[in-house]
Formats: structure tokens, C-alpha cells, sequence
């Protein structure tokens, strides 16, 4: 959002602060790094999405890291949480509950994909 890239404020999804912290305010740093992450990610979710349909712990372990760091990079901490939550599920060869997990981390990165579309514009 334009008032949240003003004002330099945290949302739910995205902690803003952190990430211009880590970047030292290079906001067309922060442009580029938000446009990959939204390019890359739906090709994460999918892969996670197979490996849970196929039962497949290491695909969705490998899918699930790979979204936890992509989404720790952009500070969108509550997605990196579910994320974290997968990973550790599948490293465990227990997927038994991952599709309700799933479920919740498809939720918070529509909210997250909503906001920094916002933040973009």
C-alpha cells in the first residue's frame, strides 16, 4: 500500500521495517526482490500441492523449504511460519494434516500476494 510504503509500516503479512532494514532502504532493491518472490511462488506452491497429493514427504520437505527462505528473505513472516510447519510435518514422513495446513498457507500468501501487489503499486 502506498500509505504503508510512506509511513514504513508493518502489516500481517508483510513486515515492511525489516525488510527495508536489511536492504538499507533500497527501495527499487525491495521492487525487485517482491517482483520474484511473486513470479517464483506460485511454481513453489504447486510443487508443495503435488507432493502432499502425492504423499511424497521429500517433495513437499524440498518445496516447503525452499518457500520458508523465500519468504524469510521478504519478511512475510506468518507464511514462513506455515511454511516452517510443512517442513517439519514432511521431515517427520507425517502428512497426514498437511492438506489442512496447505489449506491455511494458500490462505496467507493470498493475503500476502494481495498486499505487496498493493505495496507495488
Amino acid at each position: 500500500m502506498q500509505e504503508d510504503r510512506k509511513s514504513g509500516e508493518d502489516s500481517a503479512q508483510f513486515a515492511v521495517n525489516e525488510l527495508m532494514e536489511r536492504v538499507d532502504g533500497d527501495d527499487e532493491l525491495i521492487r525487485e526482490v517482491l517482483e520474484i518472490f511473486l513470479e517464483d511462488t506460485p511454481r513453489t506452491l504447486e510443487a508443495l500441492k503435488t507432493g502432499i497429493s502425492d504423499q511424497s514427504p521429500e517433495a513437499v520437505a524440498k518445496a516447503a523449504h525452499t518457500l520458508k527462505g523465500a519468504s524469510a528473505n521478504i519478511a512475510a513472516n506468518r507464511l514462513r511460519d506455515h511454511a516452517h510447519q510443512l517442513e517439519l510435518k514432511a521431515k517427520s514422513g507425517e502428512l497426514a494434516d498437511a492438506g489442512g495446513i496447505y489449506a491455511e498457507l494458500e490462505a496467507e500468501y493470498a493475503a500476502l500476494k494481495n498486499h505487496l501487489n498493493k505495496y507495488l503499486a
